[in-house]
């Protein structure tokens, strides 16, 4: 049996679009139908499941996020986030670094990003004037007659780097130091490749339930109508992992949970973080660029059949549910050890409850 060419498995449309297949109540598949418009139209999205509580039991999961594009933040510029299920300022120092801080002024809670101001290194507060250094420290009370400055006059700051045109920021619920690195993606800067396209959205799923699409091949038929990636290589060290497929020609790495690069030779590179919001929500950055080789379009066109395909991907995950128990057949084990390894990017978390039932 021939293996497919990569390509056409991810521009391989299925016979119906989403308005043929979906009424104000139902929405048919096997496959899904192919919407790209629902990955950026919220609004087109059917959302049926009304399970009271969440239906995901991980909480934010420690690792490198994309919080910002670079150049959407200037020098001296402040920007209010809602991302790891808080309120954040990001802003860009006069010396053009970029930092990220909890947004609420531990003095008396205003927010620090509505009327916040960036002086040389440091931010200060529009309420009483308070100043905050990169790390966080108060430096600076203008009113006060002492030069004592309190010591837990401290707002959380996050290790921030600026790669790959995006600024990427680390989250640790319990603030421990990075344990992984943030990948240069070389075909970024090489002059062979095309600019970046960046396409963001947002997904009612958790982080783990999306990558877990990865390791679940026989999804690939049902939800998208195409075979799997023949899969000639499978790695895994600590917080990495490497898939190798199609001959070589298909390489997916995974930094941590969310993070991850993947090459399909002589098309398209590209990079994708999935930034928790919360615990139940996402916001996607995938970050494509291509051979000029290609054309003009190809950037475009790579990244437009990408979004094709989670598009079908979407009323899945915004629908269902984590099933802690698994009913699952042997040939779907790759799951249960997908899950095992994700523990390791969760503080707080007791998995105590999960055990797999597998099939005889």
């Amino acid at each position: 049996m021939t293996s497919p060419d990569v390509t056409d498995l991810l521009k391989s449309p299925p016979p119906r679009t989403a308005r043929e297949a979906a009424t104000a109540e139902t929405l048919v598949g096997l496959p899904m139908p192919r919407d790209p418009e629902l990955v950026t139209d919220a609004s087109r999205r059917l959302k049926v499941t009304r399970q009271r509580g969440r239906r995901f039991p991980f909480p934010v999961p420690n690792g490198w996020f994309i919080v910002a594009q670079a150049d959407d933040l200037a020098p001296g510029e402040t920007r209010a986030l809602y991302l790891f299920a808080k309120d954040l300022v990001l802003y860009r120092t006069a010396s053009g670094e970029p930092r990220l801080v909890d947004a609420h002024c531990p003095h008396l809670g205003a927010h620090l990003g509505v009327g916040g101001k960036v002086e040389g290194e440091c931010l200060r507060c529009p309420f009483h004037g308070w100043s905050f250094g990169p790390d966080g420290q108060c430096v600076d009370i203008p009113y006060s007659d002492s030069d004592h400055i309190p010591s837990k006059a401290h707002a959380r700051s996050y290790p921030t780097i600026e790669r790959n045109k995006m600024i990427w920021a680390w989250h640790h619920a319990e603030e421990a130091e990075p344990f992984y690195d943030v990948p240069e993606v070389e075909e970024f800067s090489d002059p062979e490749w095309t600019d970046i396209d960046c396409r963001e959205f947002e997904i009612a799923i958790a982080c783990q339930e999306m990558a877990e699409n990865n390791v679940d091949f026989a999804h690939f038929r049902y939800v998208h109508g195409t075979d799997a990636i023949p899969e000639d290589e499978f790695y895994v060290d600590g917080t990495y992992k490497r898939t190798i497929g199609n001959d070589g020609n298909f390489v997916r790495e995974g930094y941590g949970l969310g993070l991850g690069v993947l090459r399909i030779k002589g098309w398209v590179t590209f990079l994708s973080s999935t930034t928790p919001i919360d615990e139940e929500n996402v916001l996607v950055r995938w970050v494509f660029t291509a051979p000029k080789a290609n054309g003009e379009q190809s950037v475009k066109e790579a990244a437009d059949a990408f979004c094709g395909g989670v598009s079908q991907d979407i009323p899945i995950w915004e629908n269902k549910i984590y099933r802690p128990r698994p009913v699952l057949t042997k040939s779907e084990k790759d799951i249960l050890e997908h899950r095992r390894w994700s523990r390791q990017f969760y503080s707080g978390y007791d998995p105590a409850g999960e055990a797999e039932v597998m099939e005889d």
